[in-house]
């Protein structure tokens, strides 16, 4: 994958429950940049979709695909949700 292409302000979305055939994907942040070439930190957003303001963080592994306009997981919101890094993978 080209980590190039993944740009501050892409929103980030994890796959709906039904997995790729079910639900839509379902917005979950926004990308804050990238930290070395592993991670993402991005900004979590609530179930009420406002932003959080502390920073989480995601391997560039959990990336299925990236366009102009937003980055894809390859986890479900659930996935996500047990996974994510809420501390700097570098502390």
């Amino acid at each position: 994958m080209d980590i190039s292409k993944i740009k501050e302000n892409l929103a980030v979305y994890a796959e709906g429950r039904g997995g790729l055939d079910g639900a839509s994907d379902v917005h979950i942040g926004n990308v804050d940049g990238l930290e070395g070439d592993q991670y993402v930190k991005f900004t979590k957003h609530s179930k009420q979709g406002a932003p959080q303001s502390e920073p989480s963080w995601f391997p560039v592994s959990w990336i299925r695909a990236v366009d102009e306009s937003a980055v894809f997981l390859n986890k479900n919101i659930d996935e996500v949700t047990s996974e994510l890094m809420d501390q700097s993978p570098g502390a």
